[in-house]
């Protein structure tokens, strides 16, 4: 399962930033593997912890983290630390941040696992306590996909369109909304 959340600027915001993260660490290793250059990704993890891969997927205009505006990066923030069992239990934690092109992963490494290919790319943003209003807005938000993730990620690399998750999830928005609501009722 894949999870697409928006982060809105305010209720009149027309062009979200899109959030991707995987629900475990086989999900995680799927969206590094199945990344392009051209999704310009940047990648959120707890620093020292165990956390969810967070993705925010920037705009053409933005080319580094400094033209995102902050209030999008709080977001990030907040969920990556919310995803972390043991830094969501600190009053402060330390989050990673680089971007998707940055990400090293090999053979010889667990699920989950990656490295960098430089640390220059790397930055530290501090998370403070968490704030339940950021993530409720954000899980309200929040879309899942559930059925074969994996070509869904290999038709996007294929493309190579920057913007092909963003079109997929605006004509598939409602069936996958009404998928995972079907699968809870059954639950």
């Amino acid at each position: 399962m894949v999870y697409f959340y928006e982060s809105k600027l305010n209720d009149y915001d027309d062009s979200p930033h899109l959030i991707v993260t995987g629900k475990d660490k086989f999900e995680n290793d799927l969206l590094i593997k199945w990344g392009y250059k051209e999704l310009n990704y940047m990648w959120f993890h707890a620093d020292k912890y165990s956390s969810g891969h967070i993705y925010l997927q920037m705009k053409e205009n933005e080319k580094s983290l400094s033209d995102v505006p902050d209030e999008v990066i709080t977001d990030c923030l907040q969920l990556c630390k919310a995803s972390s069992i043991a830094g969501n239990k600190l009053p402060e934690c330390t989050i990673l941040i680089t971007p998707w092109s940055n990400l090293r992963k090999n053979k010889y490494m667990k699920p989950g696992e990656v490295s960098f290919k430089a640390t220059r790319y790397c930055q530290r943003k501090q998370c403070f306590a968490r704030d339940n209003k950021i993530i409720n807005r954000l899980t309200k938000t929040r879309v899942e996909l559930f059925d074969n993730v994996e070509e869904i990620l290999h038709d996007g690399k294929k493309t190579k369109d920057g913007l092909y998750f963003n079109n997929y999830l605006k004509t598939k928005k409602d069936k996958l909304i009404d998928e995972e609501a079907q699968r809870k009722r059954e639950k």
